[in-house]
């Protein structure tokens, strides 16, 4: 699997590409995993088929305290319905997600980690949940060196 290129350049490249989420939730209560991808339509990716459905990632802004959310479209009540069979359970609601190019005839996806879903809200028209993200970072992000003529400010 190749990864995304973060250079300039390739943003001009994949501006036809077309990048949809895949994700995958389970709970043991659940009477199946669900596979969905935020799309119009079907998605078969090694074996597995990802039903379209609405749903949405957001991450937080600068202002906002609570993290990254989750939002699922309660569409006829299925996903309200699965989440309050674990109300009473000790257990995580498990989301696992992906990014996937179906610009190719053969999806390329890109594993993003296995999150925790915490602080659900349900309404009529949608779920939302706080993605667990602590610890599920694989970036090493260097080493940040300080020098007293650059960051003179820091050494007061």
């Amino acid at each position: 699997m190749s990864r995304f290129e973060l250079d300039k350049n390739a943003f001009s490249r994949g501006l036809g590409r077309s990048i949809n989420m895949l994700i995958e939730v389970s709970h043991s209560l659940f009477d199946e995993t669900f596979y969905f991808i935020n799309d119009t339509k079907p998605l078969t990716v090694d074996t597995q088929t990802y039903q379209p459905f609405p749903f949405d990632i957001r991450l937080p802004n600068q202002t906002e305290t609570q993290g990254t959310q989750i939002v699922i479209a309660n569409v006829n009540n299925l996903v309200s319905n699965e989440l309050r069979k674990t109300i009473s359970s000790n257990e995580n609601i498990l989301l696992y997600l992906k990014l996937a190019n179906i610009e190719k005839e053969e999806a390329e996806t890109y594993e993003c980690g296995e999150f925790e879903l915490t602080g659900l809200s349900i309404t009529n028209e949608a779920v939302s949940a706080q993605l667990n993200i602590r610890n599920c970072f694989e970036i090493n992000a260097g080493t940040i060196r300080y020098n007293r003529q650059l960051f003179a400010n820091i050494y007061k």
